[in-house]
């Protein structure tokens, strides 16, 4: 390269730091973009099966309110439930992330496959995510009315 070269293409370095890890940036933000819509279609398919299963249990959320279980019981009682669809998952979630560590390794970007503050991270939020949408099925089974219990008998 002498003085009569012309330079075409000047970047800073920055610019091409930026450029060596844009496609594992991208990668990462499609893997995010899908983690989020699971997520997002995990709470509303938990959602789903809470207001089925409130649904199919209402009479006895009824007869226990007529007994003298206070709401807050019935509504402990159905989180409860949920709580423990949530760990269940939560728990073959993390078996499966760590069977699959290795092979989706690759595809990270500033984290690691085995990286405990994220995996704690991701749990926390599926539960937090999971008990909310099992909330307003919860409050309905907690606001059964005793008497339609006992109408249908």
């Amino acid at each position: 390269t002498g003085p009569n070269v012309p330079v075409d293409q000047i970047e800073t370095m920055k610019q091409i730091v930026f450029g060596s890890v844009g496609q594992s940036r991208f990668r990462t933000a499609v893997l995010l973009v899908f983690a989020l819509l699971a997520l997002l279609v995990a709470s509303i398919g938990l959602y789903g099966v809470m207001s089925y299963v409130v649904s199919q249990r209402i009479r006895e959320f009824g007869i226990r309110l007529a007994v003298g279980a206070s709401r807050g019981a019935v509504l402990r009682l159905v989180l409860q439930q949920a709580a423990k669809l949530v760990s269940i998952g939560i728990g073959i979630g993390l078996v499966a992330a760590a069977l699959l560590a290795r092979p989706i390794g690759s595809l990270l970007y500033g984290v690691g496959p085995f990286d405990a503050a994220t995996l704690a991270t991701v749990s926390i939020l599926l539960a937090v995510m999971a008990l909310v949408a099992s909330y307003l099925p919860a409050q309905r089974a907690a606001k059964a009315d005793p008497m339609d219990s006992f109408r249908y008998e």
